[in-house]
């Protein structure tokens, strides 16, 4: 069975002996029954991660004596996902599901065609971040996607670097697929993709984002559901190449 897996606060793993977060510790000692001797993954979700023995597990707490640190490279390429703002549950889920498939950074953007209007951004942001960390545990990446809070198309489009490979996800393209336009720039050490809010994009945005460099690509006949074309898009870059 793989080792259990923890997360434990960032800059923990400089030290020797490290204690598990209160509510990490509590996962330890009552759901999985953990025992002093076991040996455990902790995670810092900025990249480091540590083989550690639990040396003490009681009522006061865990502690876990760190075995070996390691820094795993990153994927590549880097991966940042832009998708239009989607309701809550759709954005939890792609929290948690784009962690799993290794992206780096989640731009949300807004448009005429996104339908949320959060009244606390900051602690949607939060609840993405939070979501994603707690992934880590089930899939064992070394940091989770860092979430950029919701901005306007324009100034999403304008942050993406001159030599990054571009695209977007676009319902009516049927000349270009993704796995085409990816297999065209193998070397790319940078994916931005751009992909529709519920109601797709609008021709203005399309004719924008092509402005700014982003290619047209298609993912078949059938229209997909916009956090479907997010998970597809990280899949296929990911794993499909």
């Amino acid at each position: 069975m793989s080792l259990r897996r923890f997360l434990v606060p960032p800059g923990a793993l400089s030290q020797e002996v490290v204690e598990l977060p209160a509510p990490e510790a509590a996962h330890a000692r009552q759901v999985l029954r953990l025992k002093a001797g076991d040996e455990v993954w902790l995670l810092d979700g900025q990249g480091l991660k540590a083989r550690a023995v639990i040396s003490r597990l009681d009522k006061a707490g865990v502690s876990c004596r760190v075995l070996e640190t390691r820094r795993p490279d990153p994927p590549t390429p880097r991966l940042v996902l832009c998708p239009g703002l989607l309701k809550g549950p759709a954005m939890e889920l792609l929290a948690v599901k784009l962690c799993e498939l290794g992206v780096d950074e989640v731009r949300p953007y807004v448009g005429p065609r996104t339908v949320p209007r959060f009244s606390d951004p900051a602690a949607k942001l939060e609840r993405w971040q939070r979501l994603a960390a707690q992934a880590l545990k089930q899939c064992g990446a070394a940091s989770p996607p860092l979430f950029q809070a919701p901005a306007p198309l324009r100034d999403v489009l304008a942050a993406a670097p001159a030599a990054a490979l571009k695209i977007m996800l676009y319902e009516d393209e049927r000349q270009t697929s993704l796995a085409q336009a990816l297999a065209a720039h193998p070397g790319a050490g940078e994916v931005w993709g751009l992909v529709g809010p519920e109601g797709g994009l609008a021709s203005g945005e399309v004719a924008a984002a092509q402005a700014a460099g982003f290619m047209a690509c298609g993912l078949g006949p059938v229209v997909l559901r916009a956090e479907t074309a997010s998970l597809a898009l990280a899949a296929v870059v990911r794993l499909g190449r």
